[in-house]
């Protein structure tokens, strides 16, 4: 009996890590016409630096703005202690990568992706759809949060370069986040 039960929740979890995986692969859809992006912060080092994912998710932001695929962007990220909020070192790289300044909009105070969902609506005025750029392993998760909030949501993925045991790594991290809220696979 017990091994059945491993069994199961093995093929379950293999099912999930696998669609987490493909998530962040595909190619990116757009709709026919421009939205707004919200661009998920990332680490933020103690001096203030920003991380090379961080830096990965601003530029493919600014890329969606340059097409003319994003009106503006909603750049999402408290701080956990002391040090700039990622919101607004996002913003200084968006500056410096072109973006005008009008096009950005920081939301400084979340500190995790659920916060991200909840705080970035309010920027949001009352928009139903949205694209969604986060790290490829990350975006299955962060697209799921965001539609539980009702949203319509266009991912694109920041794309990794990550060795094999490290992509398996976040891979398995973003399963065990989701298995922990069952309710959030619903919305992959």
């Amino acid at each position: 009996m017990w091994l059945l039960v491993l069994a199961a929740v093995t093929g379950i979890g293999a099912g999930v890590g696998v669609r987490v995986h493909r998530i962040g692969r595909r190619t990116p859809r757009f709709p026919e016409r421009p939205l707004t992006a919200v661009v998920l912060g990332a680490l933020v080092h103690p001096d203030g630096s920003p991380s090379s994912a961080l830096v990965d998710r601003v530029r493919i932001g600014v890329e969606l703005l340059k097409e003319g695929r994003a009106q503006r962007l909603v750049l999402s990220g408290g701080s956990p202690d002391a040090r700039p909020t990622e919101a607004s070192i996002m913003a200084r790289l968006a500056l410096e990568l072109g973006a005008p300044s009008e096009s950005l909009v920081l939301e400084p105070k979340s500190r995790s992706t659920f916060e991200n969902a909840a705080l970035a609506v309010e920027s949001l005025g009352g928009e139903q759809e949205v694209i969604l750029v986060s790290c490829d392993f990350h975006l299955a998760r962060a697209t799921a949060h965001f539609r539980r909030r009702g949203l319509t949501v266009w991912p694109v993925p920041s794309p990794r370069a990550l060795t094999t045991a490290n992509r398996l790594i976040v891979t398995a991290k973003e399963l065990l986040a989701l298995l922990r809220r069952p309710w959030l696979l619903a919305k992959l």
